[in-house]
């Protein structure tokens, strides 16, 4: 599942890219889920309240925050979100080099070229590190899963504890387990209660949380 946000203050652009977004998603058989925002600041703020994104397609010059700025806010919560700028002023491409741009496509854009940026966007998540997703609270995340030390459950919780924080979601380990065996990293079963990156096998998974 990809989940996309769409972000641009025209509302007649935000719904052609949309459609679409979702017929080359279909006839690539791959389930993407699209948000669309008005505005960089609402866009931003999500970001920052926890919604997460696989890529975002993003206008440049837009009202309340323009698309430069709101990116810079972005890449402070999400440094691996591919941000694909849209704009009709090719003007402010070395303006935006700090926040690392996906890819630029250039109003109008056509179905052809949507698709092969949104094929290249695809092999380039599929291709790097791999996340763990999940929904907690009504909000999709997701972690990279070489960051993540260990699952551990508690009762009808699920623990995803990384080196910098500890997340929760309701689960089963089960569950977990077989959505990771296809993953690139290992996760070993230490403990009925446990799952451990195997890399991290040493780590002390108890103490960490009592």
């Amino acid at each position: 599942m990809l989940n996309i946000a769409i972000c641009d203050d025209d509302i007649q652009t935000t719904g052609r890219m949309e459609t679409m977004i979702r017929k080359i998603a279909k006839r690539n058989f791959t389930n993407a889920e699209t948000e669309v925002f008005w505005d960089g600041r609402s866009l931003a703020d999500a970001v920052m309240e926890g919604s997460s994104f696989d890529i975002i397609y993003l206008d440049i010059e837009m009202d309340k925050e323009d698309g430069i700025s709101a990116a810079k806010r972005i890449r402070l919560y999400d440094k691996n979100v591919l941000i694909i700028y849209v704009t009709s002023h090719e003007n402010h491409m070395k303006e935006s080099f700090d926040v690392r741009p996906f890819r630029f496509l250039v109003k109008p854009v056509n179905e052809e070229q949507m698709e092969k940026c949104f094929k290249d966007a695809y092999e380039d998540i599929n291709s790097g590190d791999f996340y763990f997703r999940y929904s907690y609270q009504r909000m999709n995340h997701k972690v990279l899963i070489r960051d993540i030390l260990y699952f551990e459950s508690n009762k009808r919780k699920i623990y995803i504890v990384t080196k910098d924080e500890t997340l929760e979601l309701y689960g089963k380990l089960n569950e977990i387990e077989n959505s990771l065996k296809s993953c690139k990293v290992s996760f070993l079963r230490v403990h009925q209660s446990f799952l451990v990156n195997y890399k991290l096998g040493n780590c002390e998974t108890r103490g960490a949380r009592s």
